[in-house]
């Protein structure tokens, strides 16, 4: 350390003689580091708060936002009801499935013509069904897949029955299909 000049304080010092500092410079340090330290902890709080109010105001808009773009949705017909709907289209959906796959386990050839024949006068696909087969029709004609889910769900239809033409479903009875006849 003698290399940079920098003088060496031996611990020999006898601090017992040493003078003290004037009590009033170190009560002015002591105040001068309390006022600026309570000055820069005031600015720092000042800046957090405003922080937080911006943050707050910015939460407050995304909510309101949020609150009208549920309402846009609320709006829109069919999608309240649509959960429920799609719960019992695919509880419907197993079942037709389950059937179809017990049909097909059957390796016996008179017993299978049989029941072939049963689920025919009873079951049709569902591309010939009055009820999905307009559905289908909209699709061949051309109408854009995206409008034809949403005139589905408007009328209270699961638009995913669209991807299977072949599903068996069970056959309208004559009734069902004049009452839905004098509705249209």
């Amino acid at each position: 350390m003698s290399d940079y000049n920098i003088p060496i304080i031996e611990p020999t010092i006898d601090y017992t003689q040493v003078p003290a500092i004037h009590q009033k410079r170190t009560i002015a340090f002591i105040n001068h580091f309390i006022v600026h330290t309570v000055t820069f902890l005031n600015k720092f709080a000042l800046s957090c708060e405003e922080r937080l109010f911006n943050f707050e105001n910015k939460l407050q808009r995304v909510e309101a936002s949020l609150q009208l773009l549920e309402s846009r949705l609320s709006s829109i017909p069919g999608l309240k009801e649509t959960p429920d709907h799609q719960e019992d289209v695919r509880v419907q959906n197993e079942e037709v499935k389950n059937v179809e796959i017990s049909e097909q386990t059957v390796d016996e050839p008179d017993t299978n013509e049989i029941k072939v024949e049963e689920p025919e006068s009873d079951k049709q696909p569902i591309k010939e069904d009055p009820v999905y087969g307009k559905y289908f029709k909209m699709l061949h004609v051309g109408v854009p897949r995206p409008a034809v889910n949403l005139k589905m769900q408007q009328e209270g239809l699961d638009p995913s029955l669209l991807d299977d033409p072949q599903l068996l479903v069970p056959k309208a009875k004559p009734d069902a299909l004049g009452e839905s006849a004098k509705d249209d």
